[in-house]
This record gives C-alpha cells, sequence and structure tokens, in this order.
C-alpha cells in the first residue's frame, strides 16, 4: 500500500506542469470560443449590411414608385377641385332659373286648390242625389262583371262537357261496331267452314 501512496504523491514540478497544462488548454478554449465568437459576429454583422442593404434598396425602389404616384394623385385632385367648382357653378345657375318657377308652380297650385274649394261650395243641392247615383251606377258594374265572369265560366265548363261527352259516345260507338264486324267475320268463317247441309239431302 506504500507503493501506492508513493505512485500517487506527486513531485511538485509534476504538480506545476499539471497546471500549466490546464490553463493553456483553458487559454486555448477560451481562444477559440473568442474566435468562434467574432466569426460569428461579423457574419452577423454581414448579415444585417446585406439585409440593411436590401431594405434600402427596396424603399428606394417604392419610393421611386410613390412619388410619380403622388404627383398624380395630387394633379387629380387639383382636376377634381376644378369639377367640383364647374358643378357648383352649374348648379347656382340652374337654382337661379328653377327657384321663379318652382315659385311660379306653387302658386298656381294654391290658386288650384282654392279653385276647387270654390267649386266644391258651389255645388248644387241636389249633389248627394247625384253621388247616390254614381254609387248606383258602380254597383251596377260590378255587379255585370261578376256576372259575366260566371256565365263564362259556366260557358267553359259546359263546352269541356259536350266536348268529353262527344268523345266517350264516339269511343263506345267505335267499341259496338268493331263488336258486330267481330261477329260477321266470325259467323262468315263459320259458315265456310260448314258444309252444305241442302247438298246432302
Amino acid at each position: 500500500m506504500e507503493l501506492d501512496q508513493d505512485q500517487k504523491v506527486e513531485t511538485p514540478e509534476a504538480a506545476e506542469n499539471g497546471k500549466d497544462e490546464m490553463q493553456l488548454e483553458e487559454q486555448t478554449q477560451d481562444e477559440d470560443t473568442t474566435e468562434t465568437e467574432t466569426e460569428t459576429e461579423t457574419e452577423t454583422e454581414a448579415e444585417a449590411e446585406g439585409a440593411d442593404g436590401t431594405i434600402l434598396e427596396r424603399t428606394e425602389s417604392v419610393k421611386a414608385k410613390l412619388v410619380p404616384q403622388a404627383e398624380q394623385t395630387q394633379d387629380d385632385e387639383t382636376e377634381a377641385e376644378g369639377a367640383d367648382g364647374a358643378i357648383l357653378k352649374r348648379s347656382e345657375s340652374v337654382k337661379v332659373k328653377l327657384i321663379p318657377q318652382a315659385e311660379k308652380q306653387i302658386q298656381d297650385e294654391k290658386t288650384g286648390i282654392k279653385e276647387a274649394d270654390r267649386a266644391i261650395q258651389e255645388l248644387p243641392a241636389n249633389a248627394e242625389l247625384a253621388g247616390v247615383k254614381i254609387q248606383a251606377w258602380w254597383r251596377g258594374t260590378l255587379v255585370r262583371r261578376t256576372l259575366l265572369l260566371a256565365i263564362l265560366s259556366a260557358w267553359t265548363i259546359q263546352s269541356w262537357w259536350k266536348e268529353t261527352k262527344s268523345r266517350l259516345q264516339g269511343r263506345k260507338l267505335h267499341d259496338v261496331m268493331r263488336c258486330r264486324l267481330r261477329n260477321l267475320n266470325l259467323k262468315s268463317i263459320s259458315r265456310r267452314k260448314r258444309p252444305n247441309q241442302s247438298s246432302f239431302l
């Protein structure tokens, strides 16, 4: 056991060499990680610069497209304002022309109403009798219209029934004629088949 312990005991020089080696390994690992970090940073910076470049190109192309459109919309707005002004001028001229006509129509209607009121007031005393006559005429017209409709409906039904009845009679007649012809044909066939009875006697 002592030998094992002796072998386990390290010399101070070996311990220092082991520490140095460990420090060297840590330094190399640190350098490797810093190198990879710097590489990834440069890559991300390059990607960011590329993305920024494409964004700038896109914005410039959009600006190039939108500037003429903005100018066109401004031109359209000025044209629309000019058209609106022309419409307003026309509407004002129409108003100036139509207002007197409208006032004249209103006055004419008022005078027409006044004349109708006068005519109603000037009706003779027998106006009620005239109203009764008009109502009687209208009731007679309604009754005549209803009766005419009923007569036409009845006439349509009667004509349909006559046609159907004649069609049924024709079928019956046809059936009777067919039966009689069949009977005659059977009688004539049976006579042909029978020998003459007079020749045998």
